[in-house]
């Protein structure tokens, strides 16, 4: 508890969470009677966020400010990306945004800023309290607990038949239980460990194969061999008849010739042809859209892809606008929307 000005209040707990949802969550709750509470959001899968927490790699920074700084700093984690806004106040991250080497793996901790230029949109973002650097693993593990986060977030609701009512009321669609726990299942995978690429060195040319005969020695008997302890434990089938039936003539080089594996370049080579003609589709699909608008709200793209028969969590649309707009297809007349070169 804090005390500021005589009145008491609650400090914001920090939420973590995925990119994914924190740009969809755009339910307002009513505000309490105390004068220093902060604004309080319902999220997709049904929890209470005010201040929180997302990690991820920064990738893109701008001073957009004219008069005064005003830093845009975009955030991307497995999951998708968010905006962060830091101005006059918020000096220690507006100066760590302005320091910051792009790309840093990075954790913001502040609240969720909610704009809604005109009914039905909404620009989201995050109004930093903190930004600081990490490493690979400390963002592994942020993101990690984030989605173990949503999970518990997403199995609670379910659970909940008056939580389940809120969300319900609150966005259109409900509770989108499939759509959050690929979101999970995407974040969980990404951390898994890539599969070793190493091949298995071939054994020395004197090393000997397991259940090999060998030579005896002067203190043996002549003409008798001296078996491995393989050998003593399997009986090796008559050369000429096994089970009244000829045998199978032994395997030549020719007939155990090894099935062609591919290369682990040219797997990751076709992966990469995969996602680059997958963005290639979103992008005639964007395209597509803003042509039919005048003008998009970026935060409605996700809905209008959605009617056009793409899912939004699981395509990457947001590195399909950044190749239009690299294209000269596209351009922002004004933050957060969009709008075709044609």
């Amino acid at each position: 508890m804090a005390q500021q000005f005589g009145t008491t209040f609650k400090r914001s707990s920090v939420t973590k969470m995925l990119a994914a949802e924190v740009t969809r969550t755009t339910h307002a709750l009513p505000k309490g009677e105390e004068q220093y509470e902060s604004q309080t959001y319902l999220s997709p899968t049904g929890r209470t966020v005010a201040k929180i927490m997302v990690a991820g790699v920064a990738t893109e920074k701008e001073d957009i400010g004219k008069d005064q700084s005003l830093w845009r700093l975009r955030i991307s984690d497995p999951s998708g990306a968010i905006g962060v806004m830091a101005g006059m106040y918020q000096p220690e991250a507006m100066q760590a945004i302005a320091q910051l080497e792009i790309p840093s793996y990075v954790a913001i901790v502040g609240k969720l800023n909610v704009y809604e230029p005109e009914s039905g949109s909404h620009i989201v973002s995050i109004r930093p309290d903190s930004v600081t650097i990490i490493d690979g693993k400390n963002r592994d593990d942020l993101v990690l607990d984030a989605a173990l986060s949503t999970a518990r977030s997403i199995k609670k609701t379910m659970a909940d038949p008056e939580i389940m009512k809120r969300v319900t009321e609150a966005y259109e669609g409900g509770h989108d239980k499939a759509a959050y726990v690929l979101v999970v299942q995407q974040a969980l995978e990404s951390l898994l460990p890539a599969p070793s690429t190493e091949k298995q060195e071939p054994a020395p040319k004197d090393q000997k194969p397991e259940g090999a005969v060998t030579k005896t020695n002067g203190n043996d008997k002549a003409g008798e061999e001296k078996k491995t302890p393989a050998d003593k434990e399997t009986k090796k089938p008559d050369k000429k008849e096994t089970n009244g039936q000829p045998a199978s003539p032994p395997k030549t080089k020719e007939t155990e010739k090894p099935a062609k594996k591919s290369s682990p370049s040219s797997n990751k080579g076709k992966a990469e042809k995969e996602i680059d003609e997958s963005i290639k589709t979103i992008q005639e699909v964007v395209l597509e859209v803003l042509k039919e608008k005048r003008e998009v709200v970026y935060s409605d793209l996700p809905d209008l892809l959605r009617n056009k028969g793409i899912n939004p969590l699981m395509m990457d649309w947001e590195s399909a606008v950044k190749r239009l707009m690299q294209e000269g297809l596209c351009y922002e007349p004004k933050l957060g929307r969009l709008k075709a070169n044609v």
